[in-house]
């Protein structure tokens, strides 16, 4: 998670039931879950607002845009390896996670509870 806000928000019963019970299966917080999810429903969006531009050209932006991309590809050299970001997306998956965990593990600082199967008098001398 990337900031450690803490908003309330209010889902219907149905909602927070498939989140939960998503939460459960994939063994992951139910906050990343709706991370994930508000993340891909921006990412539609902006995907949605991209075609709708397209559509939008006129066939004079098309001509152009061909144009442009045939000067591109004749130019000299080397060609271009084809993309390929799984590793890049695997990289990031693995820290998007490591991240997750810190923030889970490092979330509490207090000393109010002394460690399970520890005396207050443990380690020192009495008497």
């Amino acid at each position: 998670m990337a900031t450690k806000a803490r908003p309330l928000i209010r889902l219907s019963k149905r909602s927070y039931d498939v989140l939960k019970a998503l939460s459960k299966e994939t063994k992951t917080p139910m906050s990343q879950i709706a991370e994930d999810a508000i993340d891909r429903y921006e990412e539609e969006r902006f995907w949605d607002e991209f075609d709708r531009q397209l559509d939008a050209w006129t066939p004079d932006q098309w001509r152009q845009y061909r144009k442009e991309f045939e000067e591109w590809d004749a130019m000299p050299g080397p060609p271009l390896p084809d993309d390929d970001w799984s590793e890049q997306w695997r990289a990031d998956q693995a820290r998007a996670k490591a991240e997750t965990r810190r923030d889970v593990v490092g979330r509490s600082r207090s000393r109010s509870r002394a460690r399970a199967g520890r005396t207050a008098t443990r380690g020192r001398r009495v008497g």
